[in-house]
């Protein structure tokens, strides 16, 4: 799992030029959402926010002689000014790419359209999932800095039972004591399991860095 970025993936066919599919995509990009664009030769990669979070769009237009596909990845940084996302609760990105994806269709339409020339974008209609999500990212960020605590804790008790051969483990039940050689044991294992986790999730998210560091 990669625990820095959030992926999602849609695509969508169009019956129209590659250029002109690439011009309206990139118009709504720049127009509507006011992200930043770089081009490169399979398409273009647009960077920007989306409900508090950093988000990366790379846009890739593979056609043949009656039309042209979009193809869009989406890198969303999991943490973001409303909290930690875990789950995209409600599907709520996956509207918004689905949002980018009908702001493209009507801008072809207004190109391809002499009656249309001159028509606007649509603004993507507010999410009615959107204030859900941030709610459920909200508490996710709670439980997830009360467990951190938690664990921080856990952590600097095993250290000190490893030393002293006294361990205390703090609980719902209350506070279980455990001495001696016993202490001891259960404290290295304690601080072994922790430091096993904690580069478990350097390691996964060193690795999705990379990933989209390959893919930019």
């Amino acid at each position: 799992m990669d625990w820095k970025y959030k992926h999602f993936h849609q695509e969508r066919t169009f019956a129209a030029p590659q250029e002109i599919v690439i011009g309206a995509a990139r118009k709504y990009f720049v127009e509507s959402l006011g992200w930043q664009i770089t081009g490169d030769e399979e398409g273009f990669r647009a960077e920007g926010y989306s409900f508090s979070h950093k988000c990366l769009a790379k846009l890739r237009f593979p056609s043949d002689a009656t039309a042209t596909r979009v193809l869009i990845e989406l890198a969303v940084n999991r943490a973001g000014g409303r909290g930690f996302m875990l789950f995209d609760v409600g599907g709520y990105y996956n509207i918004q790419i689905r949002h980018w994806l009908d702001g493209t269709q009507a801008n072809l339409h207004a190109k391809l359209s002499p009656q249309s020339v001159g028509a606007s974008n649509p603004l993507p209609a507010a999410s009615t999932n959107k204030g859900a999500a941030c709610v459920f990212n909200g508490c996710i960020g709670f439980i997830v800095v009360m467990f951190a605590l938690y664990v921080l804790i856990t952590f600097s008790e095993a250290i000190i039972g490893l030393i002293t051969g006294h361990l205390y483990l703090f609980g719902r039940g209350g506070t279980l004591v455990v001495e001696g050689i016993a202490g001891r044991i259960t404290s290295a294992l304690i601080i072994m399991f922790i430091l096993f986790i904690a580069w478990r999730i350097k390691k996964g998210t060193g690795a999705g860095t990379g990933a989209v560091g390959r893919n930019t």
